[in-house]
């Protein structure tokens, strides 16, 4: 593709267009002592010179031990799945328009459905969506087709911007989205449950573990939900399936998330893939595309797209969905990952991850000043604190000794004012742990 600069002139009229005098103001929303120096590379540099400079600036940035979760997570990446992915025929392929001429993507597809399957315990996965907020809504638009009923009921504990999400594709439709509370004890009670779920309740959404790190009792759960005849879409972290009950094993409809956590890098909150899955019945209501396995005429293996019911392709009336992209690269991450642990090593992983973070909330919870949320409550990476202690204090400290500090709660829900979120992955040692603990001793 060519790159066709523009002139002084075909900028000037741009900036009258948009009515502004240059586009320094295009800026001005961003804090000033929030943006970056400005660049020096005027007068022409050589190549060694431009590598210098940039390397000065660079040598500014801080590597910080991250405590903070919330969502995007810092986790290992092991270098097969840069190698893997970096691959030109990977790294360079878009979307297969021309599906059956592309093989080597739709195998790729094809591996990643299977493993998601294998992981969520359910039938079908499509190949991939673009986060797990968007995977989340999807999931609700299909309960409502498939159901033909109205309300989506979801609890305090899903992820608020899973939520917002959700309300933003749900805003224009007769759809109602109805949050439960029982945020007092970290998780879903039974009894809030069952008095929710009535005849008009398309599906239920439950995060396990929910945003504050709580794994739900799903199975009791789930047995009221189908009691009504009503879904159950279930919002799991799919590192913690390495130990923890499939949605499968408990009678989930649906199964979504975040498949950051399978390879794929933080980078400030993306890119990354979202993940569905469905039992049988759903698979032709699901967004998006799926790969099938076939033979040629010959009986050679081979793979086709079986399924593609997005706008693109057919009457945008009859369509499931307006997603238009696979995040293929980033599942096909999430596919070396898996294959490359392989059931024992992702078992394993998960368990160190259970290890740390445990390990990290005894020594956190027995400090003065500092106390367990919700004490009872088993949790995966993520577990609530409550402090005396000022929150911006605590931040600052860590942050001025090298370490992210854990989320401020009280920015997500006024009833956990002084509550921290702090997250522990198998990335974090044991000396960074006790050093956590020493600083906020002091704190």
């Amino acid at each position: 593709m060519d790159y066709t600069s523009q002139n002084q002139k075909d900028k000037k009229k741009m900036l009258e267009t948009i009515g502004i005098g240059g586009v320094d103001e295009l800026f001005d929303v961003i804090p000033k002592d929030l943006r970056a120096e400005k660049l020096n590379v005027s007068g022409g540099k050589t190549e060694q010179e431009l590598l210098n400079y940039f390397s000065r600036i660079a040598s500014k940035n801080k590597v910080l031990a991250s405590f903070r979760g919330g969502g995007i997570y810092d986790h290992y990446i092991p270098s097969l799945v840069g190698e893997v992915v970096g691959r030109s025929e990977f790294l360079t392929a878009y979307t297969p328009y021309q599906a059956e001429a592309s093989q080597g993507t739709l195998q790729s597809i094809f591996e990643y459905q299977s493993l998601i399957c294998a992981l969520t315990g359910l039938d079908t996965s499509n190949a991939s969506l673009y986060d797990g907020a968007t995977a989340t809504a999807e999931a609700a638009l299909l309960a409502l087709r498939a159901s033909g009923k109205s309300k989506i009921l979801i609890f305090q504990g899903l992820h608020p911007d899973y939520k917002q999400t959700l309300e933003t594709y749900l805003e224009n439709s007769q759809a109602e989205v109805v949050v439960l509370g029982g945020l007092e004890n970290g998780g879903i009670e039974k009894d809030v449950l069952d008095k929710a779920v009535d005849g008009d309740t398309a599906a239920v959404i439950i995060q396990s573990p929910n945003y504050f790190g709580v794994i739900e009792d799903m199975p009791p759960l789930s047995a009221i939900v189908k009691s009504r005849n009503s879904l159950l879409i279930a919002v799991v972290n799919p590192l913690s399936l390495g130990v923890f009950q499939s949605p499968g094993e408990y009678n989930a409809d649906i199964a979504v998330g975040e498949g950051q956590v399978l390879g794929s890098t933080m980078s400030v909150g993306g890119a990354t893939f979202g993940f569905i899955a469905v039992k049988k019945a759903l698979e032709w209501k699901m967004p998006g595309r799926i790969v099938g396995q076939t033979v040629d005429k010959d009986g050679n293996r081979g793979f086709v797209l079986t399924l593609q019911s997005r706008e693109q392709h057919i009457r945008r009336e009859k369509a499931t969905s307006n997603i238009c992209t696979s995040a293929a690269l980033n599942a096909l991450a999430g596919c070396v990952f898996l294959s490359g642990w392989g059931n024992d090593g992702f078992k394993n992983l998960a368990e160190v991850n259970i290890s740390k973070a445990r390990y990290a909330f005894n020594k956190i919870k027995s400090l003065e000043g500092f106390k367990a949320k919700f004490e009872d409550k088993v949790f995966f990476n993520e577990f609530v604190i409550e402090t005396a202690k000022s929150v911006s204090k605590i931040q600052k400290t860590l942050l001025k000794n090298g370490f992210l500090g854990p989320l401020d709660l009280s920015s997500v829900n006024k009833n956990l004012k002084n509550c921290l979120l702090f997250c522990v992955t198998e990335q974090r040692t044991k000396a960074e742990i006790d050093r956590l603990v020493e600083i906020l001793a002091k704190a």
